[in-house]
């Protein structure tokens, strides 16, 4: 049998309706399962309670009189199973005293074969039972269940509470990210504009240092340049403005121009708005360089070959 079925003869046993072989089989469940036994006791203290929660009926007192007239009127052998019917109602009421022990405490015999009508009548009894009834009958038990429904309630209510609180520490949380970010950006580019800055402090305090101006050809007018040259480290910073982005595959080279000859500085690109910056390494000793910008192709010739842009000289 299944855990399920010995729940189902619980009630059964608690009232004293079970035959023998249910009742050993039962036994055998209940000497180690401690889930059942604790309910068995439970409805154990149920049905000795019901016996003070039902009112007795009395039965007519004509009743008595008919049955005996009727008991006379029988044959001899008929009388013998009336007889036979009188004690089988008199063991009835026997398993019915018996059934109250049970709620007491008390110790119950098996049951016979001619048990069995009175075992249905309770089980009967039994069915048309209500949980209402039983609750009420067991306060115990009334306040048990109150009890669980008000902890999951409860346990319900802390659980939404706890979700929507954790989903607005989640939002919060990415919002406090995404500023975190800009503000790591923000503080990335002011690190570059500073270091910039730094370096061209650097390179105009230099006693070595010599500034350019460069002016914009007839292809870029419009453009201008200012090249800061040591020419004791070959350290050189230009700033561009107003250049127009270079077509794909291009970019913009710088020129030292030495004694009429180019040579070969780095390339760069401008932005959207025209502007550039770069930090090169040209040669040294060029006392009194010019400097110009041509576009090449992209990652820089050896000698220019493209249209210039930008031109001028240290003054």
């Amino acid at each position: 049998m299944r855990h399920e079925d010995y729940k189902e003869l619980l009630a059964l046993e608690a009232a004293g309706a079970l035959d023998a072989g249910e009742r050993r089989a039962l036994e055998e469940h209940l000497s180690s399962c401690a889930e059942c036994r604790a309910e068995l006791r439970e409805l154990s203290d149920a049905a000795g309670a019901l016996a003070f929660t039902v009112a007795p009926v009395a039965p007519p007192a004509r009743l008595r009189s008919r049955v005996l007239e009727q008991v006379r009127g029988l044959a001899p052998s008929t009388r013998t199973g009336a007889a036979r019917a009188t004690t089988g109602a008199a063991e009835t009421s026997e398993v019915a005293r018996e059934t109250t022990a049970v709620g007491a405490g008390a110790r119950r015999p098996a049951l016979g074969t001619e048990d069995v009508r009175g075992a249905e009548d309770v089980r009967g009894l039994l069915a048309r039972l209500s949980l209402w009834q039983l609750l009420t009958a067991r306060p115990s038990l009334a306040f048990g269940a109150a009890a669980v429904v008000v902890a999951f309630a409860l346990l319900g209510t802390t659980t939404l509470l706890l979700w929507s609180r954790a989903q607005t520490l989640q939002g919060e949380l990415a919002r406090m990210s995404e500023r975190l970010r800009e503000t790591q950006a923000a503080l990335a580019g002011e690190r570059e504009q500073l270091a910039r800055t730094r370096d061209v402090n650097d390179l105009l305090s230099s006693t070595e240092a010599s500034v350019a101006r460069l002016a914009g050809k007839e292809v870029a007018p419009q453009a201008r340049a200012l090249v800061a040259y040591d020419g004791s480290t070959g350290r050189a910073v230009l700033l561009a403005h107003g250049l127009p982005p270079a077509p794909a595959g291009h970019a913009y080279q710088l020129w030292l121009i030495a004694d009429k000859k180019p040579l070969p500085g780095g390339t760069f690109k401008s932005d959207a708005e025209g502007r550039a910056r770069m930090n090169d390494r040209l040669p040294t000793g060029v006392s009194k360089p010019t400097f110009a910008v041509t576009l090449e192709r992209e990652g820089g010739e050896s000698a220019p070959k493209g249209e210039m842009y930008l031109l001028g000289s240290a003054s």
